[in-house]
């Protein structure tokens, strides 16, 4: 399948046949990934990372984790 380099107000752009939005479930305004490899451009739909709870946010976190943090530089009347 071929498309073409257009000039989009001060920009090129690309087409993207209406067949491949529909493989890949595509809508206006949807997110892409652009990288380049040598000779090639590949444009992935970007994935949305919305985590749901603070399990979600640090799965396959493999840092150290503190359960308790000690703030002993108090000076005011800082309430925990």
């Amino acid at each position: 399948m071929y498309t073409q380099l257009k000039k989009i107000g001060n920009s090129k752009g690309v087409i993207i046949p209406a067949g491949i939005i529909k493989l890949f479930g595509m809508k206006e305004h949807d997110q892409l990934n652009i990288e380049v490899h040598e000779d090639e451009i590949i444009l992935r739909k970007a994935v949305k990372f919305d985590p749901k709870s603070l399990e979600d946010l640090f799965e396959g976190y493999k840092g150290d984790y503190q359960e308790e943090i000690v703030f002993d530089d108090a000076q005011g009347r800082e309430v925990w």
